[in-house]
């Protein structure tokens, strides 16, 4: 089941439709808000974050579902105390015309017949998790099939008190930051392949990812095999192929939106075909095209042009092209116009052009002869094969490693590639390092991997992993030689799960201690954008939307801002026109518009059928900018 974040609806009467039935629900005076009021007003500020509460739809059948029973036997207690629904309809905010709102104090759509607690008491549906639900009404056969809301009016002895829209906001408790077990991999060159490195922990990349910038000079579209070779040569490139390039290619906003991108596309183009020229293999092209209008708001701020930056981009382009303005500006445009390259690299092996028969002989003779080295550096290139579906994955199995400590790094990286080929089987992984762990008692690695897996277990199952015993492990892998980053990332997860299985137990207190655990220790590990998001989502599912917005800020405002996070930062800050007022935000939806007109677009979309909330058209600046970009 999933519930909404829910805010006072601050609206803006504009047109007002014909009067409806308000089913003798009083308003309440300013004067007398207090003594009517206050009592509920109370209840709904005081709401923990971990408590929501929100309109469930089945069929037509509308349900009112409240996580904690405790807070709704505060707020419905009274004959008179009750529950109305109000729906609200998308053609209520038409791009060609003023908001079409009813004439009222306390709703905006067609209200519904309120039920009140001396009426729906007897039908309350409550669980063993202190979860309570009920039927609220029945929507109108009349707005099956269109683009609806529903907003809520709790009333207070017959008085109209809260009224709130909801947003839809992404959420997730159980995701996992991401965790790798431990494989060591083949040592640094073909020099040291004659010396043992069971133990050694030293890394050669089998493949890497690199980003680098090339600025683009006005009216220049074509990259040459020339342009780009000091580039290929300064990344060092010869070691590796290119199995992928993605170009995110931006231009400076002068000129037509439509020549802009089509130059865009030329030089994305051209740098691409400049780099496949360095090899035969063929590489993976991906091409993005757009303008860069992130940077050029930032800079005119900065740069003493703040009055350009309050125009519509129409209206700039007008300054920029008619007015002479671009001249005067050619020493910030000049920086807008660039290529963001990112290239995925595979390292070239000396095994490169031998069939698979030949590796898995190489291999065996390997094993056979103790050759640990050249079987470690064998047994990588046989995991590249399968997990580019260039081998099949049945030579692991016919390839057997004796179980003695001197294949013991041959062993664990089997162990750790056989559970990342198939996640799902926790249990056998566990097995296999646990068997591992008796013949190699003091491998700091083995106790690692097995620390992963028991918190991937803990997941499925409290009576699995026994909490105290398992932070005991965690906290002790530190005094036997892991990395502190890495030990903190576990212990990072241990608390997410273990903040939801308080959570499940109402122990609200030790929750928050979890909460808060992770809220200081996760700027002290390496963390990627999908870390980022999900932690994100985790402190939304508590309500903590002050710490998830925390947690994105830092990386929103980059020019190649990752789409996910940028997209999840808006769902939690559109919604305050405090936001939208800013220039310095009103250049984030820019960026998201730029990277994704559509998906933000979709923003306006109901709630719960993949928008936040269309009633955020009742900010003028979101309409005007969901009016020129969507409708």
């Amino acid at each position: 089941m999933k519930y909404f974040f829910i805010l006072i609806l601050v609206s803006i009467f504009t047109i007002s439709i014909n009067a409806q039935n308000t089913y003798d629900i009083k308003e309440v005076s300013p004067a007398s808000i207090q003594q009517k009021c206050g009592e509920c007003l109370s209840v709904v500020s005081s709401l923990p974050p971990e408590v929501s509460y929100g309109f469930l739809l089945e069929d037509r059948d509308i349900y009112f579902v409240m996580t904690d029973e405790t807070y709704f036997n505060l707020l419905f207690k009274k004959p008179n105390d009750g529950i109305a629904v109000d729906v609200v309809t998308k053609n209520q905010f038409p791009c060609n015309s003023e908001n079409q709102l009813t004439n009222s104090t306390f709703f905006m759509g067609k209200l519904l017949k309120p039920i009140y607690y001396k009426d729906f008491k007897k039908n309350i549906l409550a669980n063993e998790n202190g979860q309570v639900a009920f039927k609220v009404g029945v929507l109108p056969e009349k707005y099956v099939g269109t683009e609806f809301e529903t907003n809520i009016l709790i009333i207070k002895n017959g008085y109209a008190c809260f009224y709130s829209n909801f947003y839809d906001i992404p959420q997730a408790r159980w995701d996992l930051l991401e965790m790798g077990l431990y494989q060591d991999s083949i040592v640094s060159n073909e020099n040291d392949l004659t010396s043992s490195s069971n133990n050694s922990e030293t890394i050669k990349m089998l493949n890497k990812s690199l980003k680098f910038v090339i600025p683009f000079e006005k009216g220049k579209s074509e990259y040459s095999h020339e342009d780009i070779k000091p580039i290929y040569d300064s990344l060092r490139l010869t070691d590796y192929n290119i199995s992928k390039i993605s170009i995110k290619a931006f231009s400076s906003v002068e000129g037509s939106k439509s020549g802009n991108i089509e130059l865009q596309n030329k030089r994305a183009k051209s740098i691409a075909d400049a780099l496949q020229s360095f090899q035969n293999e063929k590489i993976e092209m991906s091409i993005s095209a757009s303008e860069n209008w992130v940077e050029f708001l930032v800079d005119a701020k900065e740069s003493g042009y703040n009055n350009v930056t309050s125009f519509t981009k129409d209206e700039i382009k007008n300054e920029l092209n008619n007015k002479g303005l671009a001249k005067e500006m050619e020493p910030i445009l000049k920086n807008h116009r660039k290529a963001i390259v990112v290239l995925e690299l595979d390292k070239k092996t000396k095994f490169k052009n031998e069939s698979n028969t030949a590796i898995q002989a190489f291999y065996e003779e390997a094993l056979q002869n103790k050759t640990i080295d050249r079987a470690i550096e064998l047994q990588n290139e046989i995991f590249s094969r399968i997990k580019n579906k260039k081998m099949p994955k049945e030579v692991l199995t016919k390839v057997e490693i004796p179980k003695e400590i001197a294949y013991g790094t041959l062993l664990k990286n089997n162990a750790a590639f056989e559970f990342e080929q198939n996640e799902d089987d926790i249990y056998a992984a566990l097995v296999a390092f646990k068997e591992l762990e008796i013949l190699m008692p003091n491998d700091k690695q083995i106790k690692y991997n097995i620390c992963v897996l028991q918190i991937k277990s803990w997941v499925f199952g409290e009576l699995i992993i026994e909490p105290n015993q398992l932070l005991k492990e965690i906290k002790a892998l530190t005094s036997k030689g892991i990395d502190v980053s890495k030990v903190r990332r576990l212990l990072l997860n241990y608390h997410i799960i273990n903040s939801e299985y308080m959570m499940f137990k109402r122990d609200y207190k030790a929750k928050d201690i979890s909460i808060n655990y992770i809220s200081k220790n996760y700027s002290y590990v390496s963390m990627s954008n999908k870390d980022f998001l999900q932690l994100a989502k985790y402190f939304s599912s508590y309500g903590r939307y002050d710490l998830s917005e925390k947690v994105l800020k830092p990386h929103i405002r980059k020019i190649d801002v990752d789409e996910e996070l940028l997209f999840y930062y808006l769902n939690l800050t559109i919604i305050d026109q405090k936001n939208t007022k800013n220039q310095s935000y009103r250049a984030i939806m820019l960026n998201a518009i730029n990277l994704n007109k559509d998906r933000f677009c979709k923003l306006f979309d109901p709630y719960g059928r993949g928008g936040i909330n269309f009633q955020l058209l009742n900010d003028p600046y979101l309409k005007s900018t969901y009016c020129e970009n969507c409708n």
